[in-house]
């Protein structure tokens, strides 16, 4: 059962303290959401006109509900998302809060227990701010431009730091995976945590590796994780493939390391009369010096012979190029 109600700020203030909380200077006679004791959320909209509706409570002042508190521990099957990159209800939970995800924009939110999401927690832009008291625990911890503040504990399998992510304690921290550079509650820059390499997206699945804030706050709504599904490249996934594909999936299943914004590798090039381009590409991004982990460093010879050998195997015509001897030119 949900125990909602409809309270004045200067109530909500009077209990909880919120002004002193989140910034709601030259605000008097807005309201307040309150829950009272734990409660237990589909989902959880942080967007002033969505807020409004989604309660179904009836304001005896015109302006936009402020913000939520929670006066328990949350659960919410599905997200709290906030869409609005320069305002948003605050969130106040003064227990633990579950959820598959949560990510903001413009809106403030201070969880006074422990966090624990299934999937993301993520912050976008510098309007808004996140602050998790007690343990945080998710699959994916993004911020960018947001400030977020662990005090707790955190482990993550990735965290995207954005320059903007700070911990109390870097002994309490595991995360196996770090892009951008971590601080402590003061701002200064902790040396034992983070990475100057962007390497560590290639956990993200391809969709997200941009790190674009529409089409994640998309997935997150739609319950879709950010990381990239385990297991080796699809030969043959659901839907047609274009030659250029099947060429790819070709040289992925041998062993050939495609190249993207980190890695040297394979690039096969747009058909032209049914004849394709495949050639060794050096990374977009590279590390330099190499980050840990990185991968050994291939001999653009060897990896021709490799990709020529794999391609004759699965029945394609393979000849150089007469202009350019580090090209194949390849064909049924």
């Amino acid at each position: 059962m949900r125990h909602i109600r409809a309270v004045p700020l200067q109530e909500a203030d009077e209990r909880f303290g919120v002004r002193s909380l989140f910034h709601l200077d030259g605000i008097d006679d807005a309201e307040v959401v309150v829950f009272t004791g734990d409660t237990t959320l589909e989902s959880l909209p942080l967007d002033f006109s969505e807020l409004d509706s989604w309660s179904g409570l009836t304001k005896t002042h015109p302006d936009a509900f402020r913000g939520v508190v929670v006066d328990g521990d949350l659960t919410v099957t599905e997200w709290i998302t906030n869409w609005d990159t320069d305002f948003g209800p605050f969130l106040l939970v003064r227990g633990d809060v579950r959820a598959k995800s949560l990510a903001t924009s413009g809106s403030e939110i201070l969880i006074e227990g422990d966090l624990e999401v299934a999937q993301t927690l993520a912050g976008f832009y510098n309007h808004g701010h996140t602050v998790i008291k007690g343990d945080t625990r998710a699959e994916v911890v993004l911020t960018s431009q947001h400030l977020s503040e662990f005090h707790g504990r955190l482990t993550a399998e990735l965290c995207v730091a954005g320059k903007f992510l700070r911990v109390a304690d870097p002994a309490r921290v595991q995360v196996n995976g770090w892009e951008g550079h971590v601080h402590d509650l003061r701002g200064d820059i902790l040396p034992s945590l983070g990475s100057a390499s962007t390497r560590a997206l290639r956990a993200l699945d391809p969709d997200f590796r941009d790190l674009d804030r529409r089409p994640l706050l998309k997935a997150i709504e739609a319950g879709r994780s950010l990381l990239r599904a385990p297991g080796p490249p699809r030969a043959t996934p659901d839907g047609p493939r274009t030659p250029a594909e099947a060429i790819r999936d070709i040289l992925r299943l041998a062993g050939s390391r495609e190249q993207d914004r980190w890695d040297d590798g394979f690039v096969v090039g747009e058909g032209k009369d049914d004849v394709f381009e495949v050639f060794y590409c050096e990374a977009n991004e590279p590390d330099d010096p190499p980050a840990p982990g990185a991968p050994e460093v291939l001999d653009p010879a060897a990896e021709l012979l490799r990709y020529a050998g794999a391609l004759t195997a699965a029945g394609y015509r393979v000849a150089a190029d007469p202009h350019d001897a580090e090209v194949l030119l390849v064909r049924r």
